[in-house]
Formats: C-alpha cells, structure tokens, sequence
C-alpha cells in the first residue's frame, strides 16, 4: 500500500493534482533549489562578493546541469538535509573546480530550502488562481441562470427552508472569492527570500548581506523580509494554506458544474 493516496498507482486519481503535482516531486525541489544557487552566485557577482566570471559559470550551470535526487539521498539521509548532497553533485556537475569552489557561498541549508519551497508556493498559488477564476466564472453564471430555481434546502438530511439552486451555487463560490481576493496580501506578506546564512546572523555573507539578500530577492521576484526567519514556519504555513483550501474547493466545484 502506497503511504499517499497521491503517490497511489491504485488510487491517484481519486484526486489528481494535475500540473500543480509536478511542482512537488523531488526533481522540482532539486530545480528550485539550483535556481536559488544559480541567483545567488549571480547577485554575488555582479556586487563582487565572488568573481564575476565564476558567478556567471554559475548561474548558468544552475540552468543546465541534471541532477538526479534518487543520488542524494544516502547523503540526505546522513546529514539530515539535502542542500549538503546537492551541493557537493552541483559542484561535480560544473566540471570547473576554479568558478565551483564559488558555489553556494555563504547561505546555510535552510536559506536554499526555504527559498526554493517559496519559487514553487508562487507558481502553485498562481495555478490554482487561473482555475479559482475558471470556477468562480462558472459559477457565477449558473447562479444568475438559476437564481429563481426553486430548491429545498437541507438540514440533518432533511428537507428544511426553501432556497434556490443559484443561492446555493453562489454560497458554494464565496470561500473561493474569498481566497482569491486575499491572493495578493498573501503573497507580499508570505513569499520571501532567505538569506541569513549559519546561525541567522549573515555573518558567512559579509557586510553586503542586506544588500544580498534585496537584489537577491530582486532577482527572484520575492520579497525580502529585512531579517532572518529561520525560526519561523509561519510563512510557508500562510501561504500553503489556501494552496490546499483551493485544491480540496476545485475538484467540488467542477464535479457539480
């Protein structure tokens, strides 16, 4: 028996994740975290923090090089993180030890993890988006269609108060209206850069880490939190929340349109 209902050759698509599912496997985390590596060494670059002409070699290797995750995993199960392994098969990837020897130069474990999660929070909090909006479409326009479609509404079961069949389609729709409406606070107070290095103090970084860690948000179109949060999980809780909420709600909502 599989330990996921979701990993399931059986029972998968009792609840297919569609595109977002391919944002969660180990290779998309591998990815995520490349392209923080590859960011970082760019914007260290360009401020001089390591050579320019490593940090381009670099950056782009983090786009090109495959890294295989099922070849990390003794090494992960060791340290009890990833980012050691990986950066240890990045650096052998480059076949360049002179600009490798730059690679991942000052951040700690969590910096490239947590950032790497936000890279795929967005693009799986714009996914289910574009399908909140497709939904709350549809249903917006059956409501209107049935607005005065008589209906009993139910209770324990029962038959209780009359209602209408567009009545209930446009309660159905307001937890999704709400959850798109809160989309853009959500994302400017939860999807952040990390770049605090060992301990959180940004002492590995030098005295540009603030610097760092803006254009490095920059780069990758997070926001920077102006501090470590190392200790906070708050964040990537926010911003999983309504990922999951809209994932549970769509399925519904396109079963009964």
């Amino acid at each position: 028996m599989a330990a996921s209902v979701f990993s399931s050759a059986l029972y998968g698509q009792l609840f297919p994740t569609g595109e977002v599912g391919r944002l969660w496997s180990d290779s998309a985390e591998v990815r995520a975290m490349l392209l923080v590596e590859g960011a970082l060494a760019k914007v260290q670059g360009a401020q001089g923090v390591i050579p320019k002409i490593s940090a381009d070699f670099i950056h782009r290797s983090s786009l090109e090089v495959q890294i295989d995750p099922a070849g990390l995993a003794l090494e992960t199960g060791q340290n009890g993180v990833s980012v050691p392994a990986l950066v240890t098969a990045f650096r052998a990837a480059m076949e360049a030890p002179e600009h490798a020897q730059y690679a991942h130069w000052g951040p700690t474990s969590q910096d490239i993890i947590d950032t790497g999660l936000m890279l795929r929070l967005r693009q799986t909090l714009a996914a289910q988006e574009a399908r909140a909006r497709c939904l709350l479409s549809g249903l917006a326009e059956q409501a209107r269609t049935h607005a005065e479609t008589p209906m009993a509404a139910r209770t324990y079961a029962q038959h209780a108060t009359p209602t209408s069949w567009g009545a209930v389609l446009a309660q159905w729709g307001q937890p999704v209206a709400n959850a798109v409406a809160n989309l853009p606070d959500l994302r400017n107070k939860t999807l952040w850069v990390s770049l605090s290095g060992a301990s959180g103090t940004s002492s590995a970084l030098g005295p540009k880490a603030p610097a760092t860690r803006a254009a490095l948000a920059d780069a990758l179109n997070l926001g920077d939190p102006g501090r470590s949060w190392h200790t906070e999980r708050g964040p990537g809780a926010a911003a999983g929340i309504p990922t999951v909420a809209l994932s549970c709600a769509l399925p519904i909502g396109w079963a009964t349109l």
